[in-house]
């Protein structure tokens, strides 16, 4: 950040630039994550494109791990993409590993109130960094994975396996403004067999997009 006495500089440096159709992904993201200055409070980067990494470094991979090495730990990502050129498989992998999430707008659809959906997730975090406890139940092969945090409005499915079903506790904890939060349910009953064919799909579908994405 700058002093207002830079102001007069700047908006000559503005009026100078001259679009060119060019899209530098890594310079904007690693330029934003250098604003944090204070690793204990939490960082929130809000990224809007309208398309792919044509300038500087192009590669999605190095890109990310770029992104990666640069966030630390307090940092939340958020991507805005509009239009049908955004590279989705970037804005997503980048969100999902930083707290985020991801939000598209096609040309049709109306930008103030995507915009206006996605500030107000940013703006009331309910829960950073959660993590779920199940008792006495061995639960293997959780997805997503890492948790994403929770705000107003949205909500979190997990799915996972299990040896054996039973009746357990279920604890589900992280922070609030810093402080531990956690919320327990007691008798909740995992079944010996069956359930919802789409349950196994579900989780079949995220271990894929998980494994899919190690590989990477």
């Amino acid at each position: 950040l700058e002093p207002a006495s830079q102001a007069p500089e700047a908006i000559r440096y503005v009026e100078g630039l001259r679009a060119a159709g060019g899209t530098n992904i890594h310079r904007a993201l690693l330029e934003a994550l250098a604003l944090a200055e204070d690793p204990s409070r939490p960082f929130v980067v809000l990224f809007l494109t309208d398309g792919l990494p044509t300038e500087g470094v192009t590669d999605i991979d190095r890109i990310i791990q770029a992104v990666d090495e640069a966030a630390g730990k307090q940092a939340r990502i958020f991507a805005f993409g509009v239009g049908y050129d955004v590279n989705t498989l970037l804005l997503d992998t980048i969100t999902q590993r930083h707290g985020g999430v991801a939000t598209y707008v096609l040309p049709e659809e109306r930008i103030d109130e995507k915009v206006s959906a996605l500030y107000a997730k940013i703006n009331a975090p309910l829960l950073v960094s959660p993590a779920v406890d199940f008792g006495g139940l061995h639960v293997m092969e959780i997805y997503p994975d890492p948790l994403p945090d929770i705000f107003l409005g949205s909500q979190l499915i997990i799915a996972g396996r299990y040896r054996a079903g039973g009746v357990t506790t279920v604890t589900l904890r992280g922070e609030v403004n810093g402080r531990p939060q956690q919320y327990v349910y007691e008798g909740v009953r995992f079944a010996d067999a069956g359930g919802p064919a789409f349950v196994a799909r579900l989780w079949a579908t995220r271990k894929v997009g998980y494994l899919l994405d190690q590989i990477r």
